[in-house]
């Protein structure tokens, strides 16, 4: 793959952009050149302090409150990006939540709710990117899958469920696209983001046999994903793990 990649010009949208992995990713495109569109959903101020550590200035990055769920508030935020950066020609679909939770306690509503945004949410995006994009340019869309839908874990019933359906979505987008849309994924392992909500520390972050990984090595994979000089790749899954998974 390209050793630079120039998204010069590019529009890139990363949804669960204002923390951790998405935000990573957000400033990674920018950095390649992008105009950058970072979405959250309900933290205006985790979202004014990404934009902070995102460089450039009003015409180079924006960032939003969207549900990605509503599907009535991505139409508009596609709006809004179109009218502040222009189309949006590059797709991350980051954002997800990741409960954990026995089985047998699992509510219709908590299943929903991770479907909807993790899932759904992945539908709604790149449907509007593939109803926008200009028809002389072409985009690429990389989901951001799950460790556990390959290494099934206990508690994660929905979870795994979705981050699964993304695999499968990221090949129909794939073969909606070709020749124009690219759609591929990229599978974090464990990654450090620091402590978790709880103020703990993530267990998988001990194993000793196997080094957590950063989240700018995530971004890079992204970026090589992105690049609109390598044509080729697309309907792949890329697992970015250290070698804790190995298809």
């Amino acid at each position: 793959m390209s050793q630079s990649p120039d998204l010069g010009a590019e529009v890139a949208l990363v949804t669960g952009g204002s923390r951790n992995i998405g935000l990573a990713i957000a400033r990674t495109l920018r950095a390649a050149g992008a105009r950058v569109c970072i979405w959250g959903a309900s933290d205006p101020v985790a979202l004014e302090e990404a934009l902070g550590a995102i460089d450039g200035g009003a015409g180079d990055r924006c960032g939003m409150l969207v549900r990605v769920d509503d599907e009535s508030a991505v139409l508009h935020g596609f709006d809004a990006i179109g009218d502040r950066l222009g189309p949006v020609s590059i797709l991350v679909n980051n954002a997800a939540i990741r409960p954990e939770e026995p089985l047998e306690t699992t509510t219709r509503a908590a299943w929903t709710a991770v479907l909807d945004v993790t899932l759904t949410g992945a539908f709604l995006t790149s449907r509007e990117l593939f109803r926008r994009l200009p028809q002389d340019r072409n985009g690429a869309i990389v989901n951001i899958g799950g460790l556990s839908a390959h290494r099934p874990k206990r508690g994660r019933v929905h979870v795994i469920t979705a981050k699964a359906g993304l695999l499968g979505l990221t090949r129909a987008l794939a073969e909606e696209g070709l020749g124009r849309v690219r759609a591929n994924c990229v599978v974090p392992g464990a990654i450090d983001t620091g402590v978790r909500p709880d103020g703990r520390r993530a267990p998988y972050l001990d194993d000793a046999a196997h080094a957590a990984g950063s989240p700018e090595a995530v971004a890079r994979a992204v970026l090589a994903l992105a690049d609109p000089g390598e044509p080729y790749v697309t309907g792949q899954t890329l697992h970015v793990s250290g070698g804790r998974f190995m298809p």
